[in-house]
């Protein structure tokens, strides 16, 4: 009997989906990975070499990776964005952010409410001249322009961190950047959690009859018991990995580098379980996973220190693997034809975007008494999107299978504009103010306040340069 269950399991249709697809996506791998490595040479990020990849392969053109295919890969792709939204909380070090709370907290709320309130009128406008979206009644407008408006608030934390490594970027304008990327990017997480809890009560048919308050309320619990579930999942992992655990008895016997593959592969089966666990329970996986990295990174005790760096470094090579695999699916889902039809919208959102950007930088800037030049120029830091921002829309593409894949599509298109635009900025940006030492530029400033801020760069930096060594994903 259990032969016989063994057989028809193996036999299933849904298993030999997943079986084909797994060998397709060994096959397509290495080609992704040097595809990176090409766009690297070009001065691009590599996840663009890993998106041409997934396009070249995908069900579109070359048709390597069916959409079958696709599709069965999605526990990969959980497994993937777990690990971005790890990263992502792991850079968010509360101690040196209440060191320029002022500063970051007022520059962050200018640019996100602006951008927020820009892109939202350019995503209304433009939903209703496009294939699918523009069938959508009033409801679902809004719901398409409110999550795209949320989305164009992200930032790309691991693409600055790249830029400052390549520039040698430290000083106080550098400090500050990463502070505002970082946090910027949690909003980003909450507000998009928010927004998803609102669609799935005011838009998507309800068979509870629940109450109008009760309604309003949900979202709020959504966030709750993702945040709940995200420290569960910290201190299951904290506990696994300390050096009295029942891991840490059996380790002794291998190799530093064994041991070290071993934690590796603790801390993707734990984010992956938090993720799932966290979608089983219809609250925000992402926004776990975020609050599991923020958990680890700032606890208080004696090894916090060593504990922080070595989570930094092993997240940064298990996100060189799964950025291979999680960008190469993005790709290979977007459907081409219709980005080119989109690319006219998806030029003048781009556009509204940086206007909404600059004034919101500048306002933020302004309110915070931060310096003229940083006024002029902190909008060129805050171009770039990537990890975060592809992920939020591959979920919003499966989620609702109905309109999703378009707009999915739509915010791909977007992004990629600002994904080629902003590094080019931000290096700039890092000459213009002096912060360039690859260029052997002086930097700019005097006095103690701008050693202590030319410190704190350097703790940022350092601290969060192993989670993109070879890396730029998130």
């Amino acid at each position: 009997m259990s032969d016989a269950g063994a057989s028809t399991a193996l036999s299933s249709p849904v298993f030999q989906h997943f079986l084909v697809a797994c060998s397709v996506a060994v096959i397509i791998a290495p080609f992704s990975y040097y595809m990176g490595i090409g766009a690297r040479m070009l001065k691009l990020p590599q996840i663009t070499g890993y998106l041409v990849s997934g396009i070249v392969c995908g069900p579109y053109l070359l048709g390597i990776l069916s959409t079958e295919s696709v599709v069965d890969l999605n526990i990969i792709e959980g497994a993937c964005l777990s690990i971005i939204g790890l990263a992502a909380g792991a850079e968010l070090h509360l101690s040196e952010l209440s060191r320029s709370k002022k500063q970051v907290l007022g520059i962050t709320f200018g640019i996100s409410a602006v951008t927020w309130l820009f892109c939202y009128g350019a995503l209304d406008y433009t939903s209703g001249l496009l294939p699918k979206l523009g069938e959508l009644d009033a409801p679902h407008v809004v719901a398409v322009a409110s999550l795209g408006a949320t989305l164009m608030m992200a930032r790309s934390p691991a693409s600055a961190i790249a830029v400052l490594k390549e520039m040698d970027g430290k000083g106080p304008f550098s400090s500050l950047v990463m502070a505002v990327v970082v946090v910027k990017d949690v909003v980003v997480i909450i507000a998009y959690a928010l927004n998803m809890e609102f669609i799935r009560v005011s838009i998507l048919p309800s068979t509870t009859g629940s109450p109008h308050l009760l309604g309003m309320v949900l979202p709020l619990m959504s966030v709750m018991l993702s945040i709940t579930v995200g420290l569960c999942g910290g201190l299951l992992l904290s506990m696994m990995l300390r050096p009295h655990s029942l891991l840490a008895a059996i380790l002794p016997s291998m190799s530093p580098a064994a041991t070290f593959k071993v934690k590796q592969l603790v801390i993707l089966l734990v984010s992956t379980l938090i993720f799932n666990m966290a979608h089983y329970f219809d609250a925000e996986p992402l926004l776990a996973c975020v609050t599991m990295g923020l958990f680890m990174v700032n606890r208080r005790h004696e090894r916090a220190d060593k504990e922080k760096e070595e989570l930094h470094m092993m997240v940064s090579q298990i996100m060189s693997l799964t950025n291979v695999a999680f960008f190469g699916l993005a790709g290979a889902s977007l459907k081409v034809l219709a980005m080119k039809d989109m690319f006219g919208a998806a030029l003048l959102v781009f556009v509204v975007r940086l206007a909404a950007i600059f004034i919101g930088s500048w306002l933020g800037c302004y309110s915070t008494s931060t310096s003229a030049e940083y006024r002029r120029l902190f909008w060129m830091s805050m171009i770039t999107q990537a990890g975060v921002a592809m992920g939020l829309a591959r979920l919003t593409g499966t989620r609702f299978p109905d309109w999703g894949p378009h707009f999915q599509t739509y915010m791909m298109a977007i992004i990629m504009l600002n994904l080629m635009v902003g590094p080019p900025l931000f290096r700039q940006a890092l000459v213009r103010v002096g912060e360039a030492k690859a260029l052997m530029l002086p930097i700019k400033g005097s006095g103690v306040v701008a050693a202590q801020q030319l410190q704190l760069g350097s703790i940022i930096i350092k601290e969060n340069g192993a989670g993109v060594s070879s890396s730029e994903g998130h």
